[in-house]
């Protein structure tokens, strides 16, 4: 499998302001003495050795992830960064109406729906968009976002063929040779988590989730769901002192709660995603440093060696399983 980030902020999108631009352009312009700023190579090496918060950036799109297992394009969550992965899905069949999409969905609130109305391909004819959730009334629910009252293009409108199928929670599923596993999270109104298995690599995508008691029976069941997956992309966007104090009850966790369930379950990688809007691209690089150096210390206290990679969820970024 193939997965491609094309956003992985939480809440609300948030592109980078122009305060953060600039600490962004100070901090490689001091760290640039010495370097000949007129050799264009020179500047390309130092580029490369600047730390990843100058460097690159986690990017401001809502919650959006593509998967390819094969020839099977499943989408996850059609938050804004759906834009974006429409886009680049209309330069090949979808751009033609002969394209598929699986879609699946964690639930229904705005950061992980609102891109879907800016999804070029459901206005192509021929196109087949397939919607998969346990909430039955899914197709209602996006039909809402499109009323009148809160957007100009009604759903109707889209010439793409749709489908809604409803899941049941208990059941695994195939999508084509992909079997997909799913399980109920705690976060306000109901999230689900998908595990996806494909010629023996796995995907776990468990965003909106909150886990407030960490003790070995409470989370017994995730991470059985967890359990050996080659990619666990889990939901970061506070931090432990907030997750404890003024956002208890909020539906989200922590770096260091993701480092210790992927520890537990020995995930081969842990992706820190549902980037909290007001955390600087120097803050989320900070969190990937933080669980990873959490890992290690388990690691040094179980005397199980460390296996688990850390990385950031960032717009653009593809990782292969």
């Amino acid at each position: 499998m193939k997965v491609t980030f094309w956003g992985a902020r939480g809440s609300i999108p948030a592109p980078m302001g122009q305060d953060e631009l600039r600490e962004k352009l100070k901090a490689a312009l001091l760290g640039a003495v010495g370097v000949d700023l007129t050799d264009r190579a020179a500047v390309d090496e130092y580029i490369a050795r600047l730390p990843q918060w100058i460097a690159s950036t986690a990017g401001g799109n809502t919650t959006c992830m593509e998967v390819r297992a094969d020839q099977t394009l499943l989408i996850l969550d059609c938050g804004s960064g759906m834009r974006l992965l429409g886009n680049a899905l209309m330069r090949e069949a979808f751009g033609k109406g002969q394209g598929e999409a699986h879609i699946l969905i964690s639930h229904t609130h705005w950061d992980h729906i609102q891109g879907f109305v800016f999804f070029a391909p459901a206005y192509v004819r021929g196109n087949k968009l397939h919607f998969y959730s346990p909430f039955p009334d899914l197709s209602t629910r996006f039909e809402d976002q499109q009323r009148e009252i809160y957007f100009p293009v009604a759903m109707d409108y889209m010439s793409a063929t749709r489908t809604w199928t409803v899941l049941d929670p208990n059941e695994a599923f195939q999508i084509n040779d992909v079997k997909v596993e799913l399980m109920l999270l705690s976060h306000p109104g109901g999230a689900y988590a998908y595990r996806l298995t494909h010629q023996g690599k796995v995907l776990v995508y468990a965003t909106d989730g909150e886990y407030q008691r960490m003790d070995a029976e409470h989370t017994a069941r995730y991470v059985d769901f967890f359990r050996d997956a080659d990619l666990l992309i889990f939901d970061a966007q506070y931090s432990f002192e907030q997750v404890i104090d003024e956002k208890r009850d909020w539906g989200h966790s922590t770096p260091k709660m993701g480092a210790e369930l992927a520890f537990r379950a020995r995930c081969k990688r842990l992706a820190l995603t549902h980037h909290d809007p007001l955390a600087t691209d120097e803050r989320l690089w900070n969190a990937v440093a933080e669980a990873y150096n959490y890992l290690a210390f388990r690691s040094r206290g179980s005397g199980q060696s460390l296996e688990t990679e850390v990385i950031l969820a960032q717009e653009g970024r593809t990782v292969e399983l």
